[in-house]
């Protein structure tokens, strides 16, 4: 699968020593095939034998992928055809077996890894991968001691599985936005979203707006800072490979990240 993809498809970067597949101690237990793409997510390969029609998933493949792709290894064992690939959302609900006929292109592949490059890809975070500018929420509340303690103090009270990453935003003043992802299960997340005054100030601007979109656009939530707010919150559920947006508006200034789980 590591020479498949980088040799074969633009140099595609790939992290293998990231990879379970790479771990001799994983691979002792689980039947693992996965490639770790950075800032993309893991890819598993899956063999198929010549007499096969469809692929099956252990139960270890069946969370933190973004997809599938299926291989048929000739009867020697000494040359693959690749079939096609499956995002792992096509199959929430239903991922033991794969019918080769569900199998999509490759070219869905390349659009799913292009597409997810420029999104903050949040199921990395429970892997210990961060991209850039998300920083622990200490470091970044670090130049607010009020905001500092008031956000300790909650983060205390949270899930032990949780985890919380901030980053500091300028929409004209500069406001500390911090994500904590919590999973409940292996295909959905709880995701809680703060907003927080930074540059020691007291309170969030007046009027400042945190708003929510789903992955067409249509904004699902949203709330706005009053007088004297010193943070807004904003909290939801969302399912494995789903893609949200997250807004921050104040007066003329907008500023969107987008995300994936």
């Amino acid at each position: 699968m590591q020479v498949l993809l980088h040799r074969a498809w633009l140099n595609i970067e790939t992290a293998l020593h990231q990879s379970d597949s790479w771990n001799w101690s994983i691979r002792t237990f689980f039947d693992v095939a996965d490639l770790m793409l950075p800032n993309v997510g893991r890819v598993e390969c899956r063999p198929l034998l010549p007499s096969e029609n469809a692929v099956v998933l252990p139960q270890e493949v069946t969370r933190e992928r973004i997809g599938y792709v299926a291989v048929r290894l000739r009867a020697q064992l000494d040359f693959v055809e690749i079939l096609g690939f499956i995002r792992a959302r096509a199959i929430i609900g239903q991922p033991e077996i794969i019918q080769i006929n569900r199998l999509e292109s490759l070219d869905i592949l390349i659009d799913t890894i292009n597409r997810r490059k420029t999104l903050v890809n949040l199921c990395q975070w429970l892997e210990g991968i961060f991209d850039g500018g998300w920083q622990s929420p200490d470091l970044a509340k670090a130049g607010n001691f009020r905001s500092a303690a008031t956000v300790t103090r909650q983060d205390t009270e949270s899930q032990t599985n949780s985890i919380s990453r901030a980053k500091v935003i300028n929409v004209g003043t500069k406001i500390v936005l911090l994500m904590e992802l919590t999973p409940i299960n292996n295909a959905a997340f709880d995701i809680r979203l703060r907003v927080y005054p930074a540059e020691n100030t007291i309170h969030l601007p007046q009027n400042l707006q945190l708003t929510i979109f789903d992955e067409l656009g249509n904004a699902c939530m949203r709330t706005k800072a009053q007088t004297a707010n010193d943070w807004i919150q904003l909290e939801f559920a969302a399912e494995h490979e789903e893609k949200f947006s997250v807004e921050l508006k104040l007066e003329q200034i907008c500023i969107t990240e987008e995300f994936v789980i």
